[in-house]
């Protein structure tokens, strides 16, 4: 069904989908400014996201952030699970707010997922709370040193896109956000609505003109608070099946040049230096994402060639336990 659904997306379906995982941009009808690139009227193009969303190829429509500028930290953590614990365990790391994306990898450390808190909690102490009374659970806390890309983008046509690499903009401190900025924040997160003026009717419920409120827009994503207010594909939909980690070992004094050398690659949508431990020496971390598997390998292969690293694994997902948007400042 899911390649099924891909291939039979029109051209204009297509340049649809490309552009609405890039930018919506600032204008009172953004829809008709999108339609006008992909040869559709304003009410084709909400006709057609009001249809992807409801069969799920738009997983959603909203904004996202620069998590430190909000007063967030975050980590990757890596579980080791017993096959029989597999599923409490899963259950257990769904159940945290904080949680945006849980996988089953094939690897040893075979449950991965992602952790967003306030500054102030300690990511040992979360985490250890998840798995209390499983004693056979082990896990590393891998949180990010470096960040080297951040944008996922699937190309469904033969046109060259750009990308923006939002490394460049991301913020290590928070910084003062007014009360109308969280009140913002909190309605972007749940999703732009999918009608003709979408920014009019952010700015009535937040009691504000539609100018006042793109301006305020524009200037928290030039701050890199807001890092883009885009769509995110269900890529398994559109018939990328490939979803590996790329891990590699890589010295610290080559790990800036090797993590812009992958910031490079297309098929890559993050990029980040990772810390290690005694046990887990893998510093650099990529996401490659690709229709297959095969096409995976011969590509990471690649890349270890060309940073130079003999040591590297690629860690494909087996199952998709919770993937979505962290959610700010809800309790």
């Amino acid at each position: 069904m899911e390649s099924n659904l891909q291939q039979n997306l029109k051209e204009n379906e297509k340049l649809l989908l490309e552009e609405i995982q890039l930018n919506i941009p600032l204008v009172s009808h953004p829809y008709a400014h999108i339609g006008k690139r992909c040869r559709m009227s304003e009410e084709v193009v909400i006709e057609k996201l009001r249809h992807f969303l409801k069969q799920g190829i738009i997983r959603e429509l909203s904004a996202i952030f620069n998590s430190a500028a909000l007063g967030y930290k975050s980590t990757l953590v890596a579980v080791r699970a017993e096959e029989d614990d597999i599923t409490t365990v899963a259950e257990r790391i769904n159940s945290h707010p904080g949680v945006s994306h849980n996988y089953l990898r094939d690897n040893d450390y075979n449950i991965w997922f992602t952790l967003t808190v306030q500054q102030s909690y300690d990511f040992e102490n979360e985490i250890g709370k998840l798995f209390d009374g499983i004693d056979t659970v082990k896990y590393i806390i891998l949180p990010a040193i470096k960040t080297f890309k951040i944008g996922v983008h699937f190309p469904l046509t033969g046109r060259q896109l750009y990308q923006t690499n939002h490394a460049l903009s991301q913020h290590k401190k928070s910084i003062t956000l007014s009360e109308f900025d969280r009140k913002l924040v909190v309605l972007l997160q749940k999703g732009l609505p999918i009608v003709k003026t979408p920014w009019q009717e952010i700015a009535m419920k937040l009691r504000t003109e539609e100018q006042s409120l793109l301006s305020h827009i524009s200037k928290l994503k030039k701050t890199g608070v807001i890092k883009r207010i885009s769509a995110v594909l269900r890529h398994r939909k559109i018939g990328f099946h490939a979803n590996g980690m790329a891990c590699f070992r890589v010295p610290e004094d080559r790990i800036v040049e090797a993590g812009r050398c992958l910031a490079e690659y297309r098929e890559i949508s993050h990029c980040y230096q990772r810390k290690t431990y005694p046990e887990w020496q893998y510093s650099l971390f990529a996401m490659v994402h690709k229709r297959e598997r095969s096409e995976c390998l011969p590509l990471i292969e690649e890349m270890a060639m060309k940073i130079k690293s003999k040591d590297y694994l690629a860690l494909f997902s087996i199952k998709e336990f919770k993937k979505e948007r962290v959610k700010y400042f809800v309790e």
